[in-house]
């Protein structure tokens, strides 16, 4: 029986979320970061219903927080 291999799935998942979690806290931190799309700055947009976002303008970057 063949093994699958997933260590370079699970490794840019890994990345992805550490380089998302980076961002999340310089935006916190209240440094000015970019879009890597738009170069547009990122801001915190207020919870609704228990979700607030961190977003760009044109919203092509969009990062769901859920809030407790």
């Amino acid at each position: 029986m063949t093994k699958l291999d997933f260590s370079e799935k699970n490794k840019n998942a890994a990345d992805s979320f550490h380089a998302q979690r980076n961002t999340l806290k310089k935006v916190f931190k209240g440094d000015k970061v970019l879009c890597e799309h738009c170069q547009q700055p990122l801001s915190l947009i207020p919870a609704q219903d228990g979700i607030a976002f961190v977003s760009c303008s044109k919203g092509c970057t969009k990062i769901e927080l859920e809030l407790e």
